[in-house]
């Protein structure tokens, strides 16, 4: 019979790490709430993301991911193809040393993490990181954060694009999507997989969001889309 989390969920003081879709995830740490020890031991967390980077990503793909988190999307795509590389963006200082030991738990050599954000530089070199007792609702324009607030460096879009060349585009920044994916250049794209935010973005902004991929010739793959993650695929003209 398969057991409820309500029922082990008790006994995670006694565990170190939990299994995660082939990975071993250290569980210790303030980051690692009661909802996300939860999504991780019902193997959930993140399920709409994984399961259309399973569709869409190739074994040799360069990825641009901007908002790591915890590690765990990047790092179970990157044990699955490990002739891929990553180049992952983190906001948040404190995610580090967690995605470190994630990395070295698991033998992960091909994700490269940067602790800074892609952004327009119209506001500065440095720009104010929203800091949340839950990681993932710390963000770059959420007003919800109820800890410290940290200068992040900011990366220029074009120029990240321009030097990582990424096939394939992964994208969570709570909110931040709204001004940054209007401005990105996506010409060599050949797919993306977005989660919106729609209690932070404007339907203008989803607009925005939306023409930008069509414009840049990226369609939605409804049957790899869920809930508020929005899978894009490109067309190519005949």
């Amino acid at each position: 019979m398969k057991q409820t989390a309500s029922l082990t969920y008790p006994f995670r003081r006694f565990w170190t790490t939990l299994p995660f879709h082939g990975l071993r995830v250290p569980i210790r740490g303030a980051h690692v709430s009661k909802p996300v020890w939860k999504h991780v031991w019902r193997g959930d967390y993140e399920w709409p993301e994984l399961r259309a980077l399973s569709a869409l990503m190739r074994p040799q793909d360069r990825v641009l991911e901007l908002g790591l988190g915890m590690g765990l999307v990047s790092g179970v795509m990157a044990r699955r193809h490990p002739a891929a590389r990553f180049v992952s963006y983190e906001a948040n200082p404190d995610m580090r040393p967690a995605i470190e030991r994630l990395h070295q738990a698991n033998g992960i050599t091909n994700v490269e993490v940067r602790s800074a954000i892609v952004a327009p530089l119209d506001q500065g070199a440095t720009r104010r990181f929203r800091l949340h007792r839950h990681f993932t609702e710390s963000s770059l324009v959420a007003a919800s954060a109820d800890m410290a607030e940290v200068d992040v460096p900011v990366h220029d879009p074009a120029a990240v694009m321009a030097e990582v060349r990424p096939d394939l585009l992964v994208c969570d920044i709570e909110g931040a999507e709204e001004e940054l994916i209007p401005i990105l250049p996506m010409a060599g794209l050949r797919a993306a997989v977005i989660e919106l935010h729609p209690h932070i973005v404007s339907r203008t902004g989803m607009a925005r969001i939306f023409d930008a991929f069509l414009d840049a010739g990226l369609v939605p793959v409804v049957e790899q889309s869920f809930e508020t993650v929005v899978a894009f695929e490109r067309v190519d003209a005949p």
